[in-house]
Formats: C-alpha cells, structure tokens, sequence
C-alpha cells in the first residue's frame, strides 16, 4: 500500500510574524529592522540612507 506523502515537510515554510518575516530591504539582515513609514530595512542600513530620505538629525 502507498504512503500518503501529504503530510510531509517539503520545503521551507513562510514566516508570517517575527523576525523571520522582515528583512532588510537594502542589506537583507533581520535584526532591527525599522518598519516605521514601511522603510522596511535595519537600523545600520538606515543612519546611511536618512539624510537622502529626507530624515534630518536635531541633535
């Protein structure tokens, strides 16, 4: 008799929440990911890029 297969991991699964589920758009880490006004990359990523998106630092 055949075993049903249906059950059985076949790939990897897709994170929907946590950490697993966003990533850095610029760099692909996903540690600290700001997702604020869906910037959606790192803390890293985003002290390089802030000025170009218009972020301005007051201290």
């Amino acid at each position: 008799m055949a075993k049903d297969r249906s059950y059985e991991y076949t790939g990897r699964h897709k994170h929907e929440f946590g950490k697993g589920s966003r990533w850095c758009k610029r760099c692909g880490d996903y540690t600290a990911v700001i997702q604020k006004y869906n910037l959606m990359i790192c803390r890293r990523c985003f002290r390089e890029v802030a000025n170009s998106l218009g972020f301005i630092k007051y201290r």
